[in-house]
């Protein structure tokens, strides 16, 4: 199956139902082919984060691997866009890159954002029925192999790394 996003960008990836979930053409997104994934440049909105929560639920499974690994995936895609928007003005438009690829024996996800300075973890317990935020590491530590904050061109990009179980 070929999908072409906004008509900019194509995708090669079919899930094991035969299906790739993405919406009509999308605004501020465009998405293109990597090897073993995909790579997405947007400006941030619903419609353009639904879009790639369902390409990243999709990648693991055109591999081979388990649906948990790609619910897993978007979970984590789903924190780290989430983080950047609420850390971003809100008068401002908000570029963000998603790549989500298959290595070795599980996903690779980056985030690339403008937001200035490394992630900062909270002391907030993940079961704190009080806290409204400050969870985002700590779910970042549970879902991941291993994760890190590194510079990028477009400001930092935080790579995760997801192995099937």
């Amino acid at each position: 199956m070929t999908v072409t996003v906004f008509g900019t960008g194509t995708l090669h990836a079919v899930p094991e139902d035969g299906h790739l979930t993405l919406p009509n053409p999308v605004p501020g997104l465009v998405v293109t082919e990597q090897q073993h994934g995909f790579s997405a440049e947007m400006t941030a909105s619903l419609e353009a984060f639904s879009a790639v929560r369902a390409l990243t639920r999709s990648v693991p499974t055109a591999y081979g691997f388990a649906h948990e690994l790609g619910d897993s995936a978007e979970l984590v895609v789903s924190e780290l866009l989430g983080n950047v928007v609420r850390a971003s003005p809100e008068t401002e438009p908000v570029p963000l890159i998603v790549e989500v690829h298959v290595v070795g024996l599980g996903v690779e996800v980056i985030v690339h954002d403008a937001v200035p300075g490394a992630p900062n973890r909270r002391d907030v317990a993940l079961d704190s029925a009080e806290a409204m935020s400050g969870r985002g590491l700590h779910l970042l530590d549970l879902l991941t192999t291993r994760w890190t904050s590194e510079p990028s061109p477009l400001g930092k990009k935080i790579r995760c790394y997801l192995t099937a179980e």
